[in-house]
């Protein structure tokens, strides 16, 4: 069997010719939504005091290190020096009390001699030898007075080092959560005084 077509005149296709370009396509798509960077630093402080100065505000670009604000350090000051203060007198209560564990030594060893030939009571050795006994007790819990003392003055020295607020990363200021007077409470959990983004092209 065949087929046949018939054309139909009024059916012709319509041809627009155009001299070929080269060019962008473009296709926009309209949303909304809040844009962030993909890796962002909270910077706080792990001490509490009045913010003192700012060294950045929004929009800044930062450097790792670099100072960002201070907070007052006086507080923190007065307490580095009372703990140095503190461990002076620690070291020197060892160094009396090494004295008097040294005359005890002497007088029981004078005492051991002359109880050899019979010249003390027996009682005043044993007494010699607790008061040796009792010395170096004094001595050891004295060094170790020193041990906490100069302990507690690093722990203050750390403390007044974190006054010095600074960057972690090289990034930009994105927020500022403090002001310069403002009061920052470090008590459960580090307060965020600025917000830095690492790069803000992503």
């Amino acid at each position: 069997a065949g087929y046949s077509t018939r054309a139909s005149s009024q059916g012709k296709p319509r041809v627009t010719t155009v001299e070929v370009t080269r060019g962008d396509l473009v296709q926009a798509i309209s949303a909304t939504g809040s844009l962030e960077a993909v890796t962002t630093v909270n910077v706080g402080s792990q001490v509490s005091g009045i913010v003192q100065t700012l060294y950045a505000d929004f929009n800044d670009f930062v450097r790792k290190g670099q100072t960002l604000a201070r907070l007052d350090a006086s507080l923190f000051q007065t307490q580095v020096e009372q703990a140095e203060a503190n461990l002076v007198r620690a070291e020197a209560d060892v160094e009396r009390l090494a004295v008097a564990r040294d005359a005890a030594r002497l007088a029981l060893e004078r005492s051991v001699r002359l109880a050899e030939k019979r010249l003390i009571a027996d009682a005043d050795l044993e007494s010699a030898r607790m008061a040796v006994a009792s010395a170096e007790a004094q001595v050891r819990s004295s060094q170790a007075s020193v041990a906490q003392s100069r302990a507690s003055l690093n722990q203050v020295r750390v403390n007044l080092a974190h006054t010095v607020i600074t960057s972690p990363i090289d990034g930009i200021v994105v927020s500022r959560a403090v002001d310069t007077g403002q009061t920052v409470a470090a008590s459960m959990q580090a307060p965020t005084l600025f917000v830095l983004a690492a790069d803000l092209a992503h």
